[in-house]
């Protein structure tokens, strides 16, 4: 069995930590530290693997290391945090020699003393004079930002699409984006209203000269203004509006019953940013909601907006892409490269294809007839799980697709070991619910698969078969009451 097959996990053991070292043998780096960052235990193997990525193996000397979490708290840090910090007490970047090199010029406990304050000091440390922390984007979100921003310039009403995996920071990025267009009034909505943390968090930490509105109920404990403390401050200062999607088509003003949110409706805003853009976004009451909103610009924010790309909603560059491949393609180069970047301590990503034409070789061979003339067959994802009359359409494909799974070498399913590490796995079958049912009545007659428990999370999450217990169950009581004398 390959190596491949071996190492799958379903978990990771995370510890944050901070350390120093130096290459006492490299004279360019003498008075110099490498300030990094690492979530695995063994630092001393962590910074192994960056120096064999040099021509030659170098001596190193680990200064110290110490758990990346501030003082008397949970919240844990990253060395880009850190790094703000070292050069704001006026500690020598050395770009030369790295961007993660630092110089102490004699003093190397230096880093040390200043790591502790940190931690002590938590983010107050690296506040400017406004308050709030100097940021600077990662290259991927400050590439976002530009061809939004020359998308908008070029087009008038400009609707623009960030389809950006999780965590690719993109509320930081909308504020900076938002600064860039000089957006005076901009107005953030979501199906999601437990989220207003998160902008709301960056909001306090990195942006100044705005005033955060909101009353959703998710931050009634922060301290957030109303329409009506907004503009009772003179001068009146550029605002981000904060509103939940259920609260805004509630009003009259935007098709609900409700008399409020009138002002949301009367003012031209700058920018509409939508987040969780996918979500609850495509109904027609929604559409006509969004249509009340007079505004310059808007932008998506999203990490699955299949619907709007299979719809063509957005043309090509009003789409700015950014995915799981893209990261791991840009944390090789980091490695190959031999400096830690921004990606380098994220997890290794494997993605697995599989053939589908291997499983209907049949269909593939012999073509398909359209207006009398054979084509290519041409695959297609929902036909293939295509139920009807409470089984597949294609049931001994798809039989044999579940056989590849648990039979086929390097499969995901195909050997003891790997099905012991794979205990939860979710399966997403198209947008029918029959489909569901219709699998799991065959995984439950599975030879592998039928030791699996399987929960249908679709519809009302019954399978066929508790249908029909239900189904008689009732009949049976409909029977009886009809020969009931009472």
């Amino acid at each position: 069995m390959s190596n491949i097959t071996q190492n799958i996990k379903t978990y990771k053991v995370v510890y944050p930590q901070i350390y120093s070292y130096t290459l006492p043998e490299l004279k360019p780096n003498e008075g110099s530290q490498k300030i990094g960052y690492t979530e695995h235990k063994d630092v001393r193997n962590r910074i192994l693997q960056q120096i064999k990525t040099a021509a030659i193996r170098l001596k190193y000397e680990l200064l110290w290391s110490a758990p990346a979490f501030f003082k008397d708290s949970d919240e844990s840090f990253i060395d880009k945090v850190f790094h703000r910090f070292l050069e704001k007490k006026g500690i020598e970047r050395k770009w030369e020699l790295g961007q993660e090199w630092f110089y102490f010029n004699g003093e190397p406990l230096k880093s040390k003393d200043l790591f502790d304050l940190f931690r002590k000091e938590k983010f107050s440390a690296l506040q400017n004079d406004n308050g709030k922390i100097d940021y600077t984007l990662r290259f991927e979100q400050n590439e976002a930002v530009e061809k939004a921003i020359d998308y908008f310039q070029k087009t008038e009403k400009g609707e623009f699409l960030w389809n950006a995996k999780p965590r690719f920071g993109k509320t930081l990025a909308s504020y900076d984006l938002a600064k860039r267009l000089r957006a005076n009034k901009v107005l953030i909505v979501t199906n999601r209203p437990a989220i207003a943390n998160s902008w709301f968090d960056d909001f306090e930490m990195f942006v100044d000269g705005y005033s955060f509105i909101s009353e959703t109920s998710s931050l009634k404990n922060r301290t957030t203004i109303t329409r009506e403390q907004h503009i009772a401050i003179k001068p009146i200062k550029p605002q981000i509006t904060f509103l939940s999607l259920q609260d805004l088509k509630g009003s009259k003003y935007f098709g609900g019953n409700y008399e409020k949110l009138r002002w949301v409706a009367d003012l031209e805003w700058d920018l509409l940013i939508i987040d969780e853009a996918h979500e609850g976004v495509d109904t027609g009451r929604t559409d006509a909601a969004f249509d009340v909103i007079k505004r310059k610009n808007t932008l998506h924010l999203s990490g699955t907006p299949f619907k709007a790309l299979a719809n063509e909603k957005f043309p090509k560059e009003a789409i700015y892409n950014w995915t799981y491949l893209d990261e791991q393609k840009i944390k090789q180069i980091e490695i190959e490269e031999g400096e830690i970047g921004e990606h380098t301590d994220l997890p290794d990503l494997k993605l697995f294809t599989y053939r589908i034409s291997q499983m209907i070789t049949d269909e593939v061979n012999e073509g398909i007839q359209i207006d009398n003339e054979t084509r290519d067959y041409a695959f297609d994802l929902n036909e293939f799980f295509r139920a009807k009359d409470k089984k597949f359409i294609h049931e001994g494909e798809v039989k044999e697709f579940l056989k590849n799974l648990s039979t086929n070498k390097k499969y995901p399913f195909s050997t003891p070991e790997l099905r012991e590490e794979l205990k939860h796995t979710f399966w997403y079958v198209g947008n029918r619910v029959d489909s569901v049912k219709a699998l799991e009545k065959l995984l439950k007659e599975d030879p592998i698969f039928k030791d699996y428990k399987v929960i249908v999370a679709a519809g009302d999450g019954r399978s066929f078969e508790e249908e029909e217990n239900d189904f008689k169950g009732n009949e049976s009581s409909f029977s009886k009451s009809k020969n009931c004398n009472c």
